[in-house]
């Protein structure tokens, strides 16, 4: 009865005369920063939750949007080989249309330490139906080549490898011709054409898709210097990949036009 009596004349006291008034802030000043400090290691939690959380979601719209951005990119450079095809061919009658590729997204997942070697490392493999000697592009051309593959991941040589051949053309002229690797990042050549060929600086080369592992159409490089000296038997054409050959993380493996990622 005496804690209650005491209990009821402190309310009292609080309630009329706010007697309690200088007590509560004291000890809310007190409280206070003990709460803060209790509460700091949730609070910090929430924050870095927060951030992995959003970059986690922004990491993924970007891919998406980076894939996106790859297709439409390919489509585009096949509608333009198309159009000149046609202008080419416009009499001939009969002539079968070309069906749409079949590709998969890939991520570079790795790099080799030799900087000579001019490979790069997936993360789609026979589990997910890839196949050795499918070609590898970008939203601006042609990569490389599947050389190897494993069950969770698949090797590509780079265009740029100096093992590396591709049949191509010369899209102005249809001019057909073989591209060779050189080394270096940013720069690959044409060999054995004589000093009569029709090829000027600025020309798009594509593949020519006669060899039956590159689908036709697929822009590789331009032509940036020609050198028609006499010591030379042969024209010397020097061009520029259109992919990004050091720079891409995400990339598109590409089946043959009719035959899909996974099938002989």
């Amino acid at each position: 009865m005496i804690y209650i009596l005491l209990s009821i004349v402190i309310i009292i006291a609080d309630v009329r005369f706010h007697a309690l008034h200088l007590f509560r802030a004291g000890m809310y000043s007190l409280i206070t920063p003990a709460t803060e400090l209790i509460a700091a290691p949730y609070l910090t939690y929430e924050k870095v939750n927060g951030f992995f959380v959003k970059h986690a979601q922004l990491q993924r719209e970007n891919d998406a949007l980076r894939s996106r951005a790859v297709n439409y990119a390919t489509t585009l450079q096949r509608y333009q080989d198309l159009t000149l095809e046609n202008n080419r061919l416009r009499a001939l009658l009969g002539a079968q249309s070309r069906t749409p590729l079949h590709t998969q997204l890939a991520e570079i997942i790795g790099i080799p330490r030799d900087p000579y070697l001019r490979l790069v490392t997936l993360n789609r493999g026979s589990q997910q139906g890839v196949i050795a000697g499918t070609a590898v592009i970008d939203e601006t051309g042609l990569i490389g080549q599947i050389t190897q593959v494993y069950p969770y991941s698949s090797e590509v040589t780079l265009l740029t490898n100096k093992d590396q051949s591709v049949p191509v053309m010369v899209q102005r002229t249809g001019q057909r011709a073989v591209l060779f690797g050189t080394g270096i990042d940013d720069m690959v050549e044409i060999r054995y054409l004589p000093h009569s060929t029709d090829v000027r600086a600025g020309d798009l080369i594509t593949t020519s898709g006669i060899d039956g592992v590159y689908p036709s159409g697929l822009s590789v490089a331009r032509v940036t210097q020609i050198d028609l000296s006499s010591s030379r038997a042969f024209a010397h054409i020097i061009c520029k990949p259109l992919a990004a050959i050091d720079r891409n993380r995400l990339v598109l493996i590409v089946t043959s036009p009719t035959t899909p990622i996974g099938k002989p």
